[in-house]
This record gives structure tokens, sequence and C-alpha cells, in this order.
């Protein structure tokens, strides 16, 4: 069971209960999830009539923006903070899911600024109902995980047992549409995303920043595929903003060779990685200290999220978390690369070594695939 919480200014346009943003809430009630609209004022005049004999509840509480009443609707529904979604169209709907940890959502129709600026939106009321039945079987557990000395690596979805002719172009391609076509399916998958993450605690975490691991031919100007993914879901999951839009945490300044198109190749030596890519000089006194999340579309053998971890750590990165929407198969390597030159320009030959490359141990939970898999169809 999921739950909704909003506020009487997201249901009102112009002063009235809007007719369409009503009836989204009783259908999802309608449906078991739990449905409340919360404010620091009385119950206002029109909601018995709005809502009638629906479950939809009012809840009165007092500087809700500090986020206790998540807290307390969490405890008296018997569910974690993230299984609530909170619907926002101002900084105080805003405050009440970020202190509360529950996943904030964007109304479209919003007029603050700072809700505008939000990575997770919806569109319409329409919307808001889809998303909600799209997600309300993820458990928030990732497919994947797992903890090795210099850096971790997360998947959502096994791509193994997704469909027996898919590879890694073809869920590229998949993963493509969803993003480009966006609407409540990317919605919902920036969503159970973002819920996974908070399980994780990274909204706590000190000194966060975000980055998405290069293509092989990358343009270096913030337009790969996750790069918007990534700024948006970043603005829901996080309370900092370090990343600048149109400015990459990694430069690609030779094309790579793309690894998953040349059967011969072996996939699992770093090298052609290392030495195409270094960190973003604009970032160069930003780095250090920080806990670093790195995105990519898809995982096998584990090489993209050993190499960002190699050059973070080499800027002085405290922690590097890898996180990919996919993950093929059960060869996922964990590497120890030394990186002995300056992480912001090019590596050259001779500057770096790998001390390690064994199996990755982790464990999967595949309790919820089906979920994730009708996301990216």
């Amino acid at each position: 069971m999921l739950a909704l919480i909003t506020s009487p200014s997201a249901i009102t346009i112009n002063g009235q209960p809007d007719a369409d943003i009503v009836q989204a809430l009783i259908n999802s009630s309608a449906k078991g999830n739990a449905v409340g609209v919360v404010s620091n004022h009385d119950q206002p005049e029109w909601f018995d009539a709005a809502f009638g004999k629906s479950k939809v509840i009012f809840l009165k509480a007092e500087a809700r923006q500090n986020g206790s009443i998540i807290t307390e609707i969490a405890k008296h529904l018997n569910i974690p903070n993230h299984d609530i979604l909170v619907l926002a169209v101002n900084s105080i709907d805003m405050q009440m899911a970020k202190n509360g940890r529950a996943v904030l959502i964007a109304a479209n129709w919003a007029s603050d600024a700072a809700v505008k600026r939000l990575g997770i939106k919806i569109s319409s009321p329409k919307e808001l109902e889809d998303m909600i039945t799209m997600t309300n079987g993820w458990n928030g557990q990732w497919w994947y995980e797992g903890q090795e000395k210099n850096y971790s690596v997360k998947a959502l979805v096994d791509l193994s047992g997704y469909g027996k002719e898919l590879t890694q172009q073809l869920f590229a391609i998949k993963l493509t549409t969803t993003v480009k076509n966006g609407g409540s399916r990317l919605t919902a998958l920036l969503i159970i995303t973002a819920r996974s993450l908070l399980i994780d605690g990274v909204d706590s975490a000190n000194q966060l920043f975000w980055g998405v691991y290069p293509s092989s031919k990358s343009a270096n100007n913030d337009t790969e595929v996750l790069s918007e993914f990534t700024h948006r879901l970043r603005t829901t999951a996080s309370r900092v903003r370090l990343a600048k839009v149109g400015e990459p945490l990694f430069i690609r300044h030779t094309a790579s060779e793309k690894r998953s198109a040349n059967k011969n190749a072996d996939r699992t030596d770093p090298t052609g990685q290392i030495t195409t890519l270094h960190l973003n000089p604009k970032y160069k006194t930003q780095i250090k200290g920080r806990n670093v999340i790195v995105i990519d579309d898809c995982t096998t053998y584990g090489v993209s999220f050993a190499v960002a971890s190699a050059f973070l750590l080499a800027a002085g990165a405290l922690s590097v978390n890898g996180v990919a929407l996919g993950k093929f198969g059960n060869q996922l390597s964990y590497y120890e690369i030394n990186i002995s030159s300056d992480p912001f320009k090019p590596v050259v030959a001779g500057k770096f070594s790998v001390t390690k490359q064994t199996a990755f141990g982790g464990k999967t939970d595949g309790t919820a695939q089906k979920v994730l898999q009708a996301l990216i169809p």
C-alpha cells in the first residue's frame, strides 16, 4: 500500500476544489491507497462536499513543514516513510516531504518557483492516478546490491530475466524511449528509484555529488540520456544540488570503443575506459570529501563503476556509489584501480594500474521485478 498526502492548496484552482484533482484522489483511495489532505489550518469548508463519503481524510497538523506528520502517518499505517508520496504546490509541502523522508512530487499546476524546479512532476490528475497505480507494487528493494572496499553497486532490474533476446543495446533503446516519451512511465521510474535511494538514507548523506557515467561518444555537454533523469532524481532524493546542469562530471576526451557492440573485445579490461575519459576540471575543488553517486543505464562486468571510482577516489572523494537501472548476468567484477596522475586530465599508459579484480560480492531480491519491467516496455 502507498499513501498519498497533499494540501488544500494542491486541490484548489482559484480558491475552489478542482473536480479532476478531487476525483483522482478519490479513485486512488478506492484502490486501497491511503489518501490524506494535511494543513496547518482547520478543515476547508468545501472538503466534505468535495470528498463526500470517500476514504480521503483531512488532518490538521501545526508546523507540518517539520515533517513529523509524515512519520505519524507512517506509524499509523504501519508503512515506511518512503512509501508516502507528497504532492506539492508550495514550499511548505516541499518541507513536509523532505523533512519527513517521503517521496516529493511536484504538481505541474503549481506557481511556486521552487516547486517548478523539482524533477519529479505530474502534469495532470490522470497522470497522478496512473503513476500511483504503476508504482504500487514496488517494495523499494534493489534487484542487486553489493558493497566492496572502494565502492558499492546497486541495480534496479535483472535484465537477464527481462527477455531472452534483450541486449544492452536494446535495453538502452527501451530506456531512451521511456525517458524521451516522459509521462507517467518516466515519473513512475523516477519515483521507484527515489524510493530505493531513500531506503538507503541518501537524503541524509553529507556532501553528496551526482554524476552520469558518459557514453562511448559523449558530447560532454550533459546531454546523455540519463542526464536529465539524474538531475530530476537528485532534486527529490537529495537535499543538495551541487552538480550543475550542462556541466557533466566526466569528460570523454576521446571516443571509446562501444564494448557491448564488439563481441570479440575483452569487456573486462578497463584500459579503454581509463584512457579515454577524465573528471571535469570545473569540479576540481568540489570532489574532495564528497560522497558521489554515479548513474549508468546498465552494467554487466562492472567496468564503468570501477573506472568512475578510480577517478573519483584519486580526486579525493569520500565514497563512490554506482547505481545502474539494469544488470545483466552474474559476471559483475570488483576492481581496484590506482591512478597516479591528475584525474582531471587524460591518463596515459604507465600512470594507472589494476591491482585487483575479483567477483563482486552482493545479494539479489527479485520480488518487485515485474513492476519495473512494465515501466520500460
